[in-house]
């Protein structure tokens, strides 16, 4: 017969806490799994058999649990999660603020929709390269990547050995990355929108009879929508080329790596 002692139960379920922390704290930050779809219930039975797993495989320091030190080790635990989770929000907010960089650039600003996983209104164009990327990222199995890349933090940063300034700041600069490829998508289509403005100013100023503003605002419209059409066949390599950057900068600037 089996028999646990209650010193036995006592380590196994403070060994289990911390790991069960940092896992929790990264699906709550996580896109998609971390949005208001998804129940908090579920997120949390889901980082419980996540927790299950990983705990046996790591190694986790023991700890009075009554201690002062065991909650530094908690809020510890929540930080490294919630700074995983963000580096994939960043991935997802960079294709969102290009939407919507590129809406303002074809004026189709105005046309706002709900956003039901944040509960905000957002530009239309930004909702839609938002669900395109969580499919791309669903569909290209991201989310598993992600999910062994937090296993392997526990090997990387261990528990206990804390979180330095120098990886805040590096998280700091994650976010003029996001904004810097952001730029570089909708790139193009200012530059086009750019020419024919230009365009529309010399015939304004040859024929001054004419209503440019009238005639120019549907036709970059059509065209905007045009080279949104056109740009949907690179989509997926566009978000492939990012997702191996977010990648590599895991690993050049934290040391998150994978094995394989």
């Amino acid at each position: 017969m089996l028999e646990i002692h209650p010193d036995q139960l006592l380590n196994l379920t403070i060994s289990f806490l911390l790991p069960f922390f940092r896992i929790g704290a990264f699906f709550m930050a996580l896109p998609l799994f971390g949005s208001q779809l998804v129940s908090v219930r579920l997120r949390a039975a889901f980082s419980f058999v996540v927790a299950v797993i990983v705990t046996p495989v790591i190694e986790v320091p023991s700890y009075d649990p009554v201690s002062p030190a065991y909650i530094v080790l908690i809020a510890e635990q929540l930080v490294i999660g919630f700074a995983l989770g963000f580096v994939v929000t960043v991935l997802f907010q960079l294709f969102s603020l290009a939407g919507q960089l590129a809406a303002m650039k074809a004026g189709l600003g105005f046309a706002m929709s709900n956003d039901p996983a944040n509960g905000i209104s957002v530009a239309t164009l930004g909702q839609y390269y938002l669900s395109m990327v969580a499919l791309a990222f669903l569909g290209t199995n991201g989310h598993l990547v992600m999910i062994e890349y937090l296993a392997e933090s526990f090997t990387y940063w261990p528990i206990g050995q804390g979180f330095d300034s120098q990886r805040y700041w590096q998280l700091v600069l994650l976010g003029g990355w996001m904004f810097e490829k952001a730029l570089l998508i909708v790139l193009p289509l200012a530059i086009a929108v750019l020419v024919i403005n230009l365009s529309f100013g010399v015939v304004a100023k040859a024929s001054p009879q004419l209503n440019i503003f009238a005639l120019g605002f549907p036709i970059i419209m059509l065209f905007s929508l045009f080279f949104f059409w056109i740009m949907l066949e690179d989509f997926l390599s566009i978000y492939l080329l990012f997702f191996d950057e977010m990648i590599q900068w895991l690993k050049t600037a934290w040391g998150i790596q994978l094995d394989g």
